[in-house]
């Protein structure tokens, strides 16, 4: 990957400013654009008056474009990624994220309607009727707390209208055959008081071609959600809002395919359903369930979420109380190998509840000081359970190996399941404040303030026992033990740990004129520590807390008579004691890493052209790497060729790329509205979107890079020209670009059995068309 210095901040925001200016065509008939309101600060502002680096997506743009989590809204958002892993989302800013270990918080808070949601799980809901979703770049540790050290993903959905209106939409998507339907109405439903129900049904046959004779195509998707909101307006001063939400989501089959292999193991993996394996990037497989251990790939989830809000107008002063209720369960099961081989398989069931409860003191904007003061309470349960099995008998020449050394025992002998049960319970309280000094009517400056204490239990359990008898076996526990194969040990403890922080920032925000706002924003930010809930060989017990120090410099301004906007942040940002989490042989190892250092520049911008035409653009350099991390976990090439045992079981990965972290990322797009006769209208959309080479293995391994690319979108649309009808195309993926999202050395790679060299990848959709036709009343 190529290296490029970064220079002065000054020098930086100049050249930025002007590369962006003269990219946009002045156009004295262009029409000005629209005030984009953003609650980032937990006041409701406009988004050049809020002095830090935020990315929004309105929901029409998400609904117009098809986009339908935030996987798919992050390719229009440089230096934010979202990948899906075997089991788990990953959300990762300018390089940083959480691992994939389901006993990470996450590095990047997500927030629905001022609601914090600790688990991605929670969340799968949040793309039903979206007002927009704010991204907030860097650590946000004052207003919202802990676990948001990469920054917050803020999401508001749409409340209840004061008049009747609603919508039916229905859509339909090609290469998956996927079928959706959305409506929802909403209105008064007396004199104060009003609301809004909505409801949505999907379902796909997935992208992925699955030719074993008892396999299933996949992805398959199944939604269902329903969503309903009540706003009373109990008197002048005090009013209610009410959310209840239950959604459903399915998935069977998966998208991962062994793509990287051997001549040895090529050969292995011709032993199962797919004695033609070939290993290949590509949108086909072969895996059967029909054999042992027989479960199928599949993740299926149930959630529910209840929110109640009060707010009561004291005078000037504002107070606000948040209380809600989530919980979700799932069940997942991950064919293991990644192979047509019936050899390992995992599967999971997991349970979280969470209540949390905020109360927020606002004064009123305008005055010498403002502030905003608030305490906030979290309880949150966690119970997760895994069950392992590993099927010697797929493999034979393998199998009959390792029994030869044994002597004496037979086939089928190996065969194990390892039972996992780790449970969690987490509180977590914090009380902060924001002063506003509004020193002169161009200069102001922010101080924040967060007091922040987390404490833990957890309790942590495994077995290794004979399939389907659920009893631990001592002699199965010695094969897979350490002096064995190293898959698993049995192990019972139970732990607690505590912590507090002080977490805030200083922000100096200066107006060099009406239309040019600029600011400096000094943060620091933590992640809470906490218990490993997956290493099977128990390695690695509990890790502690990161922490996280940032400096950006930004500059919002409008010119052209409104009719443009650039907006840049240049930003350094120090980690230390990063958590991340390593594959190793069968399972993930987690640990922290000294210290990391980010640095970059982001510089995005609209302008309206005319009427009619509509140009947007975004861009953005990142140069992420760890400062110091001698303790990662090893690469398979370093296992195998003994590097690693001699470096003591470690590789130093200092001065390397983080995860998810390209160098250049950006996106160019042109939207065309005209109006065709009085009662039609024309809408037109084109997105060029950018990605430089992305190491995606967090052992920093080259044979996990995904290279640079182009992904082109489109959208055309007819709609009446009162807005009450419309049908749109929306092409996605264009060019048919072939990419992955997550991989990893395949299991069993690092332990040789001739499985060395291996890959496995998570492949990315390839072009798609989605139908849509929607009706307004």
């Amino acid at each position: 990957m190529k290296t490029i210095k970064i220079k002065t901040a000054s020098n930086l925001l100049t050249a930025a400013i002007t590369a962006a200016s003269v990219t946009l065509p002045l156009t004295v008939s262009a029409q000005s654009l629209e005030e984009v309101i953003v609650t980032a600060t937990k006041r409701a502002e406009g988004l050049q008056d809020v002095p830090i680096a935020l990315s929004v997506v309105s929901g029409d743009s998400i609904d117009e474009m098809g986009l339908r989590d935030m996987e798919d809204v992050s390719l229009y958002m440089p230096n934010v990624t979202v990948s899906q892993a075997a089991g788990a989302s990953q959300i990762f800013i300018r390089g940083v994220g959480s691992g994939n270990n389901f006993g990470f918080e996450q590095s990047v808070g997500t927030f629905i309607d001022g609601v914090y949601f600790g688990r991605a799980r929670n969340a799968r809901a949040a793309f039903l009727d979206v007002e927009r979703v704010e991204v907030l770049k860097g650590p946000q540790s004052t207003l919202f707390g802990k676990n948001t050290v990469g920054g917050a993903i803020n999401i508001t959905t749409k409340r209840p209208s004061d008049v009747l209106e609603g919508f039916v939409e229905a859509t339909y998507k090609t290469e998956v055959e996927g079928f959706g339907i959305t409506g929802a109405v909403s209105g008064p439903l007396s004199d104060n008081l009003r609301g809004r129900l909505v409801a949505k049904v999907y379902e796909d046959e997935g992208f992925m071609e699955n030719s074993a004779p008892n396999g299933d195509d996949g992805p398959q998707r199944d939604d269902k959600v329903l969503r309903g909101v009540l706003e009373w307006d109990a008197s002048e001063n005090l009013s209610f809002f009410l959310k209840a939400e239950h959604g459903e989501f399915d998935v069977t089959g998966r998208n991962y395919k062994i793509t990287t292999s051997t001549p040895t193991s090529t050969f292995l993996y011709g032993l199962g359903d797919d004695p033609n394996f070939g290993d290949s990037l590509g949108f086909n497989q072969k895996q059967s369930v029909s054999s042992f251990p027989g479960r199928k790939d599949l993740d299926e989830n149930e959630s529910d979420i209840f929110q109640l809000n009060i707010d009561y107008q004291m005078g000037e002063h504002s107070l606000r109380s948040i209380t809600a209720y989530t919980e979700y369960e799932f069940s997942n099961c991950v064919d293991a190998d990644y192979s047509s081989l019936a050899f390992i398989d995992r599967c999971r069931d997991e349970k979280h509840e969470q209540f949390t409860q905020e109360f927020l003191l606002t004064s009123p904007s305008g005055g010498t000081l403002e502030y905003l003061v608030g305490v906030y309470y979290q309880d949150a349960k966690l119970q997760s359970d895994t069950s392992t099995m590993l099927d010697w008998t797929a493999i034979p020449p393998v199998e009959g190996a390792i029994l030869d050394l044994v002597g004496g025992l037979p086939s089928g002998s190996l065969n194990s399941e390892f039972f996992n049960n780790f449970g969690q319970d987490t509180e977590t309280w914090s009380a902060f404040a924001e002063l506003t000094f509004n020193i002169t009517d161009s200069f102001r400056t922010t101080v924040g303030l967060r007091y922040s204490d987390d404490s833990k239990d957890a309790s942590k359990a495994q077995i290794t026992t004979a399939p389907g008898t659920g009893v631990s076996d001592p002699f199965l526990a010695f094969v897979n033990g350490p002096a064995g194969l190293g898959f698993a040990v049995e192990y019972d403890y139970s732990e607690n740990r505590g912590e507090t922080h002080w977490t805030g920032n200083i922000n100096l925000q200066y107006d060099l004129s009406d239309d040019t706002m600029s600011y400096l924003n000094l943060s620091n930010g933590y992640k809470a520590g906490g218990y490993d809930a997956d290493n099977a060989m128990d390695r690695s017990r509990e890790f502690e807390d990161e922490e996280v120090t940032s400096l950006e410099l930004g500059l919002k301004t409008e010119i052209w008579d409104n009719r443009a906007r650039i907006n840049t942040a240049l930003f350094y940002t120090e980690f230390s004691d990063l958590q991340v989490s390593g594959f190793e042989s069968a399972g993930f190892v987690v640990g922290n890493a000294a210290e990391s250092e980010v640095k970059g520049i982001e510089v995005d911008f609209v302008v309206a052209v005319t009427d009619s035409l509509t140009l947007n653009g975004a861009w953005a350099y990142l140069d992420a790497e760890y400062k110091e991390y001698d303790n990662a976990a090893c690469t398979v090439d370093q296992q195998v060729d003994g590097s690693c045992a001699a470096n003591g079981g470690f590789q130093d990965l200092s001065g390397t790329s983080l995860q998810f972290a390209p160098e250049w990322s950006g996106n160019l797009g042109v939207s065309y509205d005209a109006t065709l006769t009085d009662s039609l209208d024309l809408l037109m959309r084109f997105d060029a979107l950018y990605s430089d080479d992305t190491l995606i293995a967090p052992d920093g391994d080259d044979n996990v890079v995904q290279e640079a690319y182009w992904k082109y979108n489109a959208r055309i649309a007819l709609q009446g020209g009162d807005g009450a009808w419309s049908v749109a195309l929306v092409g996605k993926n264009l060019s048919d670009e072939t990419t992955f999202n997550w991989g990893n050395d395949a299991t069993l790679a690092g332990l040789g059995f001739g499985f060395e060299s291996a890959y496995f990848h998570i492949i990315e959709a390839p072009r798609t068309f989605e139908l849509q036709a929607r009706y307004n009343f």
